[in-house]
């Protein structure tokens, strides 16, 4: 996940998320939960980013926005849990943090999420660092998989 979205996704959310635009964002999160029920992850990136130029990686694909739904359902749901309850509870709280994602590849093959405030140029921010299967390990495990099918 980290390659198809660490791109134009990550750079339109943070302006998205950023210290002036943070509350319109807000405003937009509440309208949506009222509209669609109680949100789970992965429901809103489409609404906030709908065309899908705002999802081309370094390359120009845009083929994180047609692979959203399946790439978010894959992420553990301990992942999109801790996600889901610093920023959305942000979006809801009467006066939300400017948030700033970074999405990149794990050591591992594994996905993880380390989050944190911290505080830049005088402005508190809630940093988000989601980690997504190293896509090198990735790769080599599904070449051993194959190679253990054919044996």
């Amino acid at each position: 996940m980290g390659g198809i979205y660490s791109d134009e996704f990550e750079k339109n959310m943070n302006v998205l998320t950023s210290p002036a635009n943070i509350k319109a964002t807000a405003r937009k999160f509440v309208e949506f939960e009222k509209a669609n029920g109680p949100y789970s992850f992965g429901m809103f990136a489409k609404t906030l980013l709908p065309r899908p130029a705002d999802w081309a990686d370094e390359y120009g694909s845009t083929k994180g926005y047609n692979n959203w739904e399946k790439h978010a359902g894959a992420i553990p749901k301990e992942v999109t849990e801790r996600i889901t309850s610093v920023a959305f509870s942000n979006y809801r709280s009467d006066n939300p943090l400017p948030m700033l994602m970074k999405i990149g590849a794990n050591v591992d093959a594994t996905y993880d999420v380390q989050i944190k405030n911290f505080v830049h140029e005088g402005i508190e921010y809630i940093g988000i660092l989601m980690l997504c299967p190293n896509p090198a390990l990735k790769s080599s495990s599904k070449v051993e998989q194959r190679e253990k099918a054919l044996a």
